[in-house]
């Protein structure tokens, strides 16, 4: 599941300034695999890059919901009053209003294997929150990258204080505990994850964040005041004042950096209930030499904050903006520039408050009464996922527990009348969402020794695949837990389902139908017959009806075959056939975009994943791009599928592994582990297509590693993804 980082500041005392940037646990990298028996020597200049401790992605059955443009808000006037809409006579805190590619034209087709692209960069693992250098630090960075589908979410209380504005959720490692503050309570409190016990400390003002200190205790912001506080003595020590002209103003949300500074941003206090005085806000940020820096001024209510996995950026959110913003960041000085809006709030996601960041650089929004955390990706500026709370002000998030696998959430309860405390009871506690476990299991245990090309079949309620080596096509009933099958005289690379009823099978190096209940296998075409080592290998069918299968030569002896033999053809339903590329090693996987503006294709030998333009009335592609090029640890992509949220899901042979990638960012962004290496490929099925099928092979293995490896060869349901495929298309002949 997506994880977080944390930052921690690194100084003793309020004497002692050093800045120091205190790292956690470095990464481990594990031995790959040995290669596909079948394949060459892997290209030089593939990505090798660490693996990432706990890939399992945590917040999987939330509802994604992409390419969606929030509206453009302008901000109301000065002391506007502004009641939510949905609950008529409904206080806002703070005065906070509810917010009301082209088609390549041609290019030559992708002739032999693409130079490999350079190593991938390496990702981060988990670590703690940043420390104020000073000696305060300011949790909050995430650090844990997502491993797995996206799983069903559990939201549990752990804290029913009822906090009045709960705020700034910050993970102690040290402790094991969970930081926050209540601003209008105005203590700052800590719950135990070992006693599930809360502390508080009161002060004597607004506390609005709180963050940690390397030598131990934290810093805080209270009022227009940093300060020190040792939790022993229950000491607060003022550091320094801002906005001392303005009496009215208090601090709100505050984060430490990756280089130990302190930021922190103010507003302006209520005047009376839902009223606030616009643009009085400015952000600062506190320096290890104690002194202060505004960055910027003419702030509304200064808000959720942190900074790119890199550095090089700093997010930012103004309340009434509406809008998550990014600056240009320089770590050595701490200056920022160059402000851009990256993601506008849509009507129903409300206010943006508090922000995290996880460790694939996505982050995550509290939505003040939006009653959600959101997750966005800061490179394409949309919104990833949801993840919906039982209530309605959701104030921040973090990331924290042993591995930062957990998500913690702060919530307020000001301005609720008791009826609607009546229905919120929750309102003011702390919820912790994790992903409950993503299920698998072995639903074919009868082996393979090269099975592939999974299809569900919705009529029959069962998965359709073939076994190619044992030239057998199969099909498992999820009713009767039965497999049936039907051999055919040649080694059978793929199956596509007919729109009239059987299939269409690409065996040897023919196209043929078959019937299923007769057993009968007949002949449309051959092709390559001047390749006589040639076979089919992958297919598929298009959304109009067409059927894709590529070629590929065979091996001359184990480990070894001619290259470039295989072209990828495409079978037209009144039988006629064009070529679409040549030149290619093993044509594999394959699949559409949604729109159907796009086909990724597979050469397994290049180790990537290639897209092309398609135009979807004429069949043809054009304009190969490089999509995403496999790391070492992920070994080969064979099969490939892809799912409702139009992101693609490639089984690694050899890996032992499905990956999903976001084509328009190239980036992978969950990876599932199976219990056998030899991973063929996938598809998505079931009742309403939310189970992913898995096939595996065992040829190639030895006895040694087969006696090792007792799932070598079965097919494998995975459950709780949270993510859903789409149905096969059929052949339409």
């Amino acid at each position: 599941m997506t994880r977080g980082r944390s930052w921690v500041s690194a100084a003793g005392s309020v004497e002692d300034h050093p800045w120091c940037w205190e790292l956690g646990p470095r990464l481990s990298r594990r031995p790959s695999q040995a290669m596909r028996s079948h394949t060459q020597t892997r290209p030089s200049g593939s990505g090798d890059t660490c693996p990432l401790r706990g890939e399992i992605s945590l917040f999987s059955s939330l509802q994604l919901l992409e390419g969606e443009a929030g509206p453009h808000l302008e901000p109301p006037a000065p002391c506007a009053v502004r009641k939510c809409p949905q609950r008529p006579g409904r206080a806002l805190r703070g005065g906070l209003p509810s917010p009301p590619g082209q088609d390549c034209p041609g290019g030559p087709p992708l002739a032999g294997t693409p130079a490999a692209p350079p190593p991938a960069p390496q990702r981060r693992g988990a670590r703690p929150p940043p420390h104020y250098k000073s000696g305060c630090g300011c949790p909050g960075s995430l650090a844990a990258l997502p491993k797995a589908g996206m799983s069903a979410v559990k939201i549990e209380c752990v804290a029913s204080e009822g906090y009045r504005i709960g705020e700034s959720p910050v993970w102690d490692e040290k402790e094991s505990a969970l930081l926050c503050v209540d601003i209008t309570g105005r203590k700052v409190c800590r719950w135990s994850s070992v006693t599930k016990q809360v502390q508080a400390i009161s002060v004597d003002a607004p506390v609005s964040s709180v963050a940690l200190r390397k030598s131990g205790g934290y810093v805080i912001t209270l009022g227009t005041r940093f300060a020190a506080l040792k939790w022993k003595e229950q000491l607060v020590t003022t550091i320094t004042h801002v906005d001392k002209d303005k009496p009215n103003n208090r601090f709100n949300d505050g984060k430490v950096d990756p280089a130990g500074r302190y930021f922190a941003g103010t507003m302006a206090e209520e005047i009376r209930p839902a009223v606030l005085e616009r643009h009085q806000g400015s952000l600062y940020s506190l320096l290890s030499d104690l002194s202060v820096v505004k960055h910027f001024d003419q702030v509304d209510i200064s808000n959720g904050l942190d900074w790119s996995l890199d550095h090089k950026t700093f997010f930012y959110i103004d309340s009434l903006s509406y809008s998550v913003d990014a600056f240009d960041y320089d770590l050595q000085t701490g200056k920022i520039g160059n402000r851009r809006s990256i993601y506008k709030l849509e009507k129903e996601e409300s206010i943006p408050d508090g922000m995290c960041i996880d460790t694939e650089g996505k982050l995550w929004v509290a939505c003040y009464d939006g009653g959600r955390v959101i997750r966005l990706d800061p490179e394409t500026g949309k919104r990833l996922q949801t993840v919906k709370l039982p209530v309605d002000k959701t104030t921040s998030c973090c990331f924290g527990g042993k591995d930062y696998s957990e998500m913690y959430v702060t919530s307020a309860s000001d301005g609720m009348d008791k009826e609607w405390l009546s229905r919120q009871p929750q309102a003011g506690g702390i919820f912790k969402t994790m992903s409950s476990s993503i299920k698998i299991e072995s639903v074919v245990k009868e082996k393979n020794r090269m099975g592939e090309c999974p299809v569900w079949e919705e009529r029959e309620s069962a998965l359709i695949y073939v076994d190619i080596n044992s030239q057998k096509v199969c099909r498992w009933s999820s009713l009767t837990n039965e497999v049936q099958s039907v051999s055919v005289d040649a080694r059978v690379g793929s199956v596509a389902l007919r729109q009239c009823g059987g299939y269409i099978i690409a065996l040897g190096t023919r196209f043929a139908f078959l019937d299923w209940d007769t057993k009968a296998v007949t002949t449309i075409l051959e092709l390559e017959q001047d390749k006589p080592n040639n076979r089919f290998n992958d297919g598929k069918a298009d959304p109009k009806g067409r059927f894709f299968a590529g070629t590929m030569a065979e091996e001359t002896a184990p480990g070894v075959r001619a290259r470039r033999q295989g072209a990828l053809y495409t079978l037209f339903p009144n039988h006629s056939v064009i070529k679409q590329l040549d030149q290619v090693d093993i044509s594999n996987g394959l699949d559409w975009s949604l729109d159907h503006r796009t086909f990724f294709h597979i050469d397994s030998l290049a180790y990537a994943v290639h897209a092309f333009s398609y135009d979807v009335h004429t069949g043809k592609i054009a304009c190969p791009r490089l999509l995403y090029h496999l790391e070492k640890e992920e070994q080969m992509p064979d099969g490939m599928c892809i799912d409702a949220e139009g992101k693609l899901w490639v089984a690694c042979i050899d890996g032992g592994r499905v990956i999903r990638i976001d084509p328009e960012t190239g980036k992978r962004i969950q990876t599932v582990r199976l219990p056998t290496p030899r991973i063929t490929s996938c598809c998505f099925g079931g009742k309403d297509y939310s189970e992913m099928y898995v096939t595996s092979a065992y040829d190639g293995l030895d006895e040694t590693t087969l006696a090792k490896e007792p799932h070598a060869g079965e097919i494998f349901k995975i459950t709780g993804l949270g993510v859903k495929g789409i149905p096969q298309n059929f052949y339409a002949a």
